[in-house]
Order: structure tokens, then sequence, then C-alpha cells
């Protein structure tokens, strides 16, 4: 029994690393996208375009209480985590 819950949580753990690498790149090809965007202005293309524009939307609707649980939420996963 104690085999396999070894197992599975070292399953886990890769899962959990290999899934924050992904969101890693991710944000930071939003990020590139972002920057050729400010770089280029609307000549940059539609790809891109539509990426400020969907970025700047999703800031838009994102309102200071939900920043807050957000803040909060990290702060209490880091306390627990950390103990």
């Amino acid at each position: 029994m104690g085999i396999v819950v070894n197992d599975f949580d070292n399953f886990t753990k890769k899962a959990k690393l290999v899934l924050f690498r992904i969101v890693e790149v991710l944000a930071l090809t939003v990020a590139i996208l972002l920057l050729l965007y400010l770089l280029l202005g609307e000549a940059s293309g539609n790809y891109i375009t539509s990426v400020a524009v969907n970025v700047s939307l999703f800031i838009s609707a994102v309102t200071p209480e939900a920043l807050a649980a957000v803040a909060l939420g990290i702060a209490l996963y880091s306390y627990f985590h950390k103990r």
C-alpha cells in the first residue's frame, strides 16, 4: 500500500512541476506578445493585437475585490506551505 502512495505522490509532484513549467512558458509568451504590441502598435498584426485586446479586457474586468481575494489566497497558501 505504501508503494502505491509513494508512486502516486511522485507522479503528482512531477505533474505539478510540468504544469507550472507550462504556465510559465505561456505567461512568458503573453508577455512577449504584449511587448511586441507596445513596440509595434497596430502594425504588429491581427493576432498580437487580439492578444493585447483580450489582456486589456481581462484587466478591466478584474475588480479590486478579486485582486484582494487572490492576494489573500496566495498569502495564506505561502503561510501554510512554509509550516
